[in-house]
């Protein structure tokens, strides 16, 4: 484990968790390119692929539940963004364990002079969905995943009124979007999984007319993260969405056509018409400067689950 030495001038050196995952290699990324010095939490360096050698990089190679170690890594840094998961199994405990995570970190980074906390939640902490959500809305969490989130967030804030130190909340949809690199780490809903691989083999995609998403392109989210490691005064959470709903019936639709495939499209529609939840975007947009727009992100999703697939035996042709 190599410590860093504190931020000189502008420059922000910024702990990063969760490193090696899907989403943490693309805050990697950006965070680099910006010219942060990172020190990156992982147990396997190789997850890092092309990143691992970077001049900037400082690497931790450490298990998040060895708080003493992690705590050891802590000073010097400016802010703290936590983007790893523990996740699996709800009958393993894993949910608690990934709070008491959380609580342990956030509470460590305040403790060392951590300025600034950065904590990726999801949108999940606001179920069951109501017609119209903002970052202000009370926090639902009726499932395991929302509720491990919200607890992360209340943690979060614990730790910020203890200590001199600013903690934000990101709030992602569905993310979706290509690896940050070629053989990187990569998630995928399962609903989106479970279309392609029904496009692979030709199978009938069933699709409800009157539901949707507001996505969240994997890039959007690693651009936010890293606006907000030095956004003056920023707000305590942000949802971190397209602003356009993206129905399944179209997510359907462009399985299909991006792997050119036979499935049909079988379009379920309800007795009766419900407005799709949405969420509003107007901070995320002061944040960034504008909307943004995921279906691209989405296309190039799809394409890379379909490469996975056929590079499995699926034996459906590449799409191009």
């Amino acid at each position: 484990m190599r410590a860093g030495a504190r931020s000189r001038g502008s420059l922000i050196r910024t702990f990063l968790t969760g490193a090696g995952g899907y989403v943490g290699l693309h805050i990697l990324r950006d965070l680099l390119e910006a010219g942060h010095e990172v020190t990156a939490v992982v147990r396997s360096p190789g997850k890092l692929g092309p990143f691992a050698e970077h001049r900037r990089l400082s690497i931790a190679l450490t298990d998040l539940e060895d708080g003493a170690r992690v705590a050891d890594a802590l000073p010097g840094h400016d802010a703290c963004v936590h983007a790893a998961l523990l996740w699996g199994d709800p009958r393993a405990e894993l949910d608690v364990r990934d709070v008491a995570v959380a609580a342990r970190l956030f509470d460590a980074a305040g403790s060392v002079g951590v300025k600034r906390c950065i904590y990726i939640s999801s949108a999940a902490v606001h179920r069951p969905f109501s017609s119209e959500m903002c970052e202000e809305s009370c926090l639902g969490a009726s499932d395991l995943y929302g509720a491990t989130k919200a607890a992360g967030e209340l943690f979060l804030r614990a730790a910020c009124a203890v200590h001199p130190m600013t903690g934000v909340v990101v709030r992602p949809g569905p993310v979706v979007g290509p690896p940050a690199f070629a053989d990187g780490s990569f998630r995928s809903p399962d609903r989106i999984a479970e279309m392609v691989a029904a496009a692979v083999e030709g199978r009938p995609i069933e699709a409800r007319r009157d539901d949707g998403r507001q996505f969240s392109d994997v890039s959007t989210v690693a651009n936010v993260v890293r606006l907000l490691t030095a956004a003056p005064n920023p707000l305590p959470a942000y949802l971190c969405v397209d602003r356009d709903i993206i129905t399944w019936e179209r997510v359907a639709q462009l399985v299909v056509e991006c792997l050119s495939s036979t499935s049909e499209v079988h379009v379920v529609t309800q007795d009766a018409e419900r407005a799709i939840p949405r969420f509003r975007t107007e901070r995320l947009e002061r944040l960034t400067g504008g909307p943004a727009h995921a279906e691209r992100a989405l296309v190039a999703h799809i394409r890379h689950l379909a490469r996975t697939l056929v590079a499995s035996g699926a034996g459906l042709p590449a799409p191009a």
